[in-house]
């Protein structure tokens, strides 16, 4: 196996070579990706967020408005004014959207997990969020397969549940979280739905891209798929459609394996694991414009591609942005997107999502009694988990942290990433007794569960979303049951209080806007997150997911309010919810 991951390395490493300095564009689709009309309307700012234009749908043939583009650029001698950009925008594109309102089928206003939740105003914060599902459900218009061409969006089949906001298509890891509160709610057959579209995408593109468009084409997001599918596995006992679609989560391994895996050493041994790595030619498109403006400290061509590299490779991990992936002149996590050096770093989450999913892998070939390609995936798995070991865990400090290859040593940094070997269940029962304590009091001191409205992405507020003070809902899930597997009576009633302090954060921020937002500040409960590259963005499906998750898990013991309160606090007024606010009367307007 050993020889296998060698051979995978250099074929990787010839591959790059090959490519050089021709890397391919974002997508195949020019006018979305690799055009010069891209770089004038996003450049030229003719939409505030950069993500609009890449959005809209096509009049036109995309051959046909390429070349009208190409006229008015002769006509204007390359420099057509911003006027003229937009009369041209509104000529040749059309915002009528891709999808339509969706009912899941299987919806039901009164799932039974409400049933075991004691907290009266609790059960009604349930109940209202799984009213928010059926708000969330969409389907791809008959026109988008009838003339795919014209679209950003790659068709998918089934109905599916967006995350909300700005993000009205299928994001990769966001669903994972999706459909854990889908199956809280009882919507199995929903989820089934919408595992088979990113199995769709698997087949159609040989991976599942961050998002279902075609601008996302060549970088992934975390490979969550076949922990997906386990957790379907497991609540339905569906073994058809897992011998159905068993060749396309293979598929999906592969991917990562051919494309991803990294070799280097760790003093005078050497492992191969994966990284975040997402090489293609220019500016993300659907932030074209900020790529484009922060490119411009580099002096060569050469460095701003290198930049722009960087830049998706981060998205790529969903983390966009965050100190976790900067390396300063002296190595550390400092500096700004200047110093974002993602593809120099060997994640701990990444690597122990990978672990899981060939463990996964494992299991399903065994049901189907595909005795010999179980036998191959467990074999990888073993060698994933004694990497992991290897690699992250820092015996001083008695915790996982991820690697820098460019300066050799450990990143000792909080960031609930570290925990992600537990989350995955990757690393053996008996090393997690041993470390149990150890891996507990390193969180404790960390300071990172210290706040009242959540678990913060990192401890550094550097303005990144990823960063001080937003607590987004996926960390939080990840904490909370990492700390169950350590399987202690401490850090079960730790894992409770976190989780009981969120849904109490979310309780309050919901009783003042009426919506779940897809991350908050850990300073104030339920206050809205700040930070990145976009307003903070309404919905939210793994928002939703999370508290789902928590009720349903702890609805029996946890309460909106100690018993020592005799009120309830009520969230402090703020200008971000009053943005937020306003931000979805804008959304409801353009929606209807």
């Amino acid at each position: 196996m050993k020889v296998l991951l060698l051979t995978r390395v250099f074929l990787l490493a010839c591959f790059s070579a090959v490519l050089g300095h021709e890397l391919p564009p974002s997508c195949i689709k020019p006018v979305y990706c690799d055009s010069k009309l891209l770089h004038h309307v996003q450049v030229a700012r003719i939409y505030q967020d950069s993500k609009t234009f890449v959005d809209l749908e096509m009049r036109d043939e995309p051959d046909r408005i390429l070349a009208d583009f190409d006229s008015l650029l002769n006509q204007t001698n390359d420099n057509p004014s911003r006027d003229q950009i937009q009369k041209f925008v509104d000529e040749h594109f059309d915002a009528i959207g891709e999808l339509e309102e969706w009912l899941p089928t299987d919806y039901n206003k009164n799932p039974a997990f409400l049933n075991g939740v004691r907290d009266d105003n609790l059960r009604k914060l349930g109940q209202n969020i799984n009213d928010i599902w059926p708000t969330l459900g969409r389907k791809v218009k008959s026109v988008v397969f009838e003339h795919s061409e014209r679209f950003s969006f790659i068709p998918v089949t089934n109905g599916f549940i967006i995350p909300g906001g700005r993000f009205k298509e299928l994001y990769y890891w966001d669903t994972y979280w999706i459909i854990e509160g889908l199956l809280v709610s009882g919507m199995e057959d929903t989820v089934k739905g919408v595992i088979g579209n990113l199995i769709e995408l698997v087949k159609k593109l040989g991976h599942i891209p961050n998002g279902s468009r075609w601008y996302y084409q060549e970088r992934s997001q975390p490979p969550l798929l076949t922990a997906m599918m386990s957790l379907y596995i497991k609540e339905t006992q569906d073994l058809e459609f897992l011998r159905k679609n068993i060749d396309a989560l293979e598929q999906e391994l592969e991917y990562w394996l051919d494309t991803q895996l990294v070799t280097f050493n760790v003093g005078d041994a050497t492992y191969t694991l994966l990284r975040y790595y997402a090489p293609s030619k220019g500016p993300r498109p659907e932030s074209y414009y900020e790529d484009y403006k922060d490119s411009r400290i580099f002096e060569t061509q050469e460095l701003q591609q290198r930049f722009y590299t960087e830049i998706k490779s981060a998205a790529e991990s969903g983390w966009d942005f965050s100190t976790r992936w900067f390396i300063d002149i002296n190595g550390e996590n400092k500096g700004n997107l200047s110093t974002i050096n993602t593809s120099e770093l060997i994640p701990v989450d990444l690597n122990a999502i990978f672990a899981n999913a060939l463990e996964n892998m494992a299991y399903f070939q065994s049901l189907l009694l595909n005795n010999r390609k179980a036998s191959h995936w467990a074999y990888l798995a073993k060698q994933w988990r004694y990497n992991i070991k290897e690699v992250f865990w820092n015996k001083e400090d008695g915790i996982w942290y991820d690697w820098d290859m460019k300066n050799n040593r450990h990143r000792k940094y909080f960031y609930p990433s570290n925990l992600t070997p537990l989350w995955m269940k990757v690393a053996s029962k008996g090393f997690v007794n041993l470390n149990s304590e150890r891996i507990l009091q390193w969180l404790k001191n960390s300071n990172g569960i210290n706040y009242p409205g959540g678990v913060p992405a990192s401890l550094i507020r550097s303005g990144e979303q990823w960063d001080f003070p937003n607590a987004w809902p996926p960390l939080v899930s990840i904490v909370v049951n990492a700390l169950e597997t350590l399987d202690t009576k401490e850090s079960s009633e730790v894992a409770f209080d976190i989780a009981q302090s969120w849904v109490r954060a979310c309780y309050k921020g919901f009783n003042a806007t009426k919506q779940l937002f897809e991350k908050y500040d850990v300073e104030i409960p339920g206050r809205i997150g700040g930070g990145g590259e976009y307003t903070v963005q309404t919905g939210f499906g793994w928002s939703n997911g999370v508290v789902l998750e928590f009720l349903a898990k702890y609805g029996h013991r946890m309460t909106l309010y100690d018993k020592t309160e005799d009120h309830l606090l009520v969230l402090p007024y703020d200008s971000r919810s009053q943005e937020s606010a306003e931000f979805l009367s804008k959304e409801n307007k353009s929606e209807s």
